[in-house]
């Protein structure tokens, strides 16, 4: 869940705090919250988006789609939806050595290691939390459940935000505080209603944050003057995946550890490494080439780099949803040669940083399409080989774009609520759910923006711009403010 950046380029998952926006020596470390804000904007954005069958297809995950809106995995292909949460778990990835790497450097492993235990315990957490309390799931009177989760969601700043102009002691209080409140909510609904709590009932995508959290940390930690050991846990992996339906083989036994704890860990979810440890190279390579120097005179064009990295994403898309894979792979190949000769002479430390980049977007989205074949092609659930390594391939582009873009529009109201969002992610998950939707159903104006939809079947999506522009501004407001959750 897992994110960036000061002048000196140390970073913030979930855990760490952002630098402000449009700073130019920190204007650089934008690229990866603007990334990680694009991701958490599309989440928040597709979830509350209208599943009627007027809409095309490539609005919705390409497995759940029109007409029906039935799971069908045999269906191979992506949409931009697919792409949100492996952009997320990039960043998150991203984020490991420039949160880690000075602590580490300074033989804080102790520290280091505690933190990351912590960080996915309090994911954890938060997984139960949001699944327990959303309102949507509770067995209470309307109004009650509403304004549960209204409070659920005052007490996650009690829980999650840190207080620096508070002793240590009365900052514990809070937190504390935070904790029993939530406890109490939850009591209540098990005493007063039908209310049952489930540890198995948690929020997934959360779930699977806390265990790249730990699992992915601990493996960039491990391997960190070793990127060669990095990919090659990444050939592990494939190696168990392939072999664990073996009946008898260790492999399975690793793959089927102790179903106690599959509410919170499963091997399978370590398959998302494929896409966090990728993102690791982004970060080390950012602390690699750090630098504060202007690139005004740069001999990169970077009107034409940026077309060239939007080109990768939307080629991609329609190329493989609409399963024209010889045409996707040539268009790919025209894409990265003209990348390639762009970045061939870098004239500054950052655009060595992008050649290096892109090599590596290449190496990926190549990798994801000779995987294409396997498995029926391409899909997001069950997700493949191919989804993995294209999407992050996809991803070191979208970074590049993402970074261009923040130089460019630093200054732009929309530009900063998009990095603001990216640097407050925890509220821009949860805020829908637990403040805006609420809020209008306890205020009737949800009714208002229903009728809409009844009247025509495409002004539904009024209500989805009403719910994701509200997050954006809530969240852009605590960013502005400082009030960050932090795990």
């Amino acid at each position: 869940m897992a994110l960036l950046a000061t002048p000196t380029l140390k970073t913030k998952s979930f855990a760490e705090a952002p630098a402000a926006v449009g700073k130019p020596a920190a204007a650089r470390a934008l690229g990866i919250d603007a990334l990680r804000g694009l991701a958490i904007i599309g989440m928040v954005f597709s979830g509350v988006f209208p599943h009627e069958a007027p809409w095309p297809g490539w609005m919705f995950h390409a497995q759940v789609g029109p007409p029906n809106f039935t799971y069908t995995p045999e269906v191979p292909g992506i949409t931009w939806v697919d792409l949100v949460f492996p952009f997320f778990l990039f960043s998150m990835g991203a984020a490991f050595p420039l949160a880690m790497g000075k602590k580490l450097e300074q033989g804080q492993w102790s520290e280091v290691l505690l933190n990351v235990l912590k960080r996915g315990a309090l994911l954890l957490f938060f997984a139960l939390v949001i699944r327990h309390l959303s309102w949507f799931g509770l067995q209470g009177p309307g109004w009650v459940n509403q304004l549960t989760s209204l409070l659920t969601f005052g007490c996650f700043f009690l829980v999650f935000m840190r207080f620096p102009k508070l002793g240590s002691g009365q900052a514990t209080g809070l937190k504390i505080a935070g904790f029993a409140l939530i406890a109490a909510l939850l009591g209540a609904h098990l005493m007063f209603t039908d209310f049952t709590f489930d540890k198995s009932r948690n929020d997934i995508i959360i779930v699977v944050l806390a265990n790249m959290a730990v699992f992915g940390s601990i493996i960039w930690i491990l391997t960190r003057n070793n990127l060669l050991l990095r990919m090659g846990a990444l050939a592990f992996f494939a190696a168990i995946r392939l072999t664990h339906d073996l009946e008898g083989s260790w492999t399975s036994a690793i793959w089927d550890f102790h179903p106690s704890v599959k509410w919170m860990y499963q091997f399978m979810f370590l398959k998302y490494l494929c896409i966090v440890l990728p993102g690791s190279v982004l970060g080390d390579l950012l602390v690699k080439y750090r630098s504060t120097e202007p690139s005004a005179g740069a001999g990169v064009s970077k009107g034409l780099l940026s077309l060239v990295c939007f080109a990768f994403i939307i080629v991609n898309l329609y190329g493989l949803y609409t399963r024209q894979i010889g045409l996707t792979l040539a268009l790919d190949a025209l894409l990265s040669g003209a990348g390639l000769w762009l970045l061939r002479k870098p004239a500054t430390v950052q655009e060595q940083l992008f050649q290096k980049l892109f090599g590596w977007g290449v190496f990926f989205l190549f990798l994801g399409l000779a995987f294409e074949p396997y498995e029926g092609g391409i899909k997001k659930d069950p997700s493949s080989y191919s989804f993995w390594f294209l999407t992050s391939g996809l991803a070191f582009f979208a970074y590049i774009l993402c970074e261009l873009l923040s130089q460019k529009l630093s200054q732009n109201l929309l530009w900063k609520s998009i990095i603001q969002s990216g640097q407050n992610p925890m509220v821009a998950y949860v805020a829908a759910g637990f403040l805006v939707s609420p809020l209008l159903a306890l205020t009737h104006l949800s009714e208002g923006l229903d009728s809409l939809r009844e009247a025509n079947v495409y002004l539904g999506v009024v209500k989805t711009f009403v719910i994701t522009g509200a997050v954006v501004a809530v969240t852009a407001f605590t960013t502005r403010k400082g009030w960050f959750w932090r795990t």
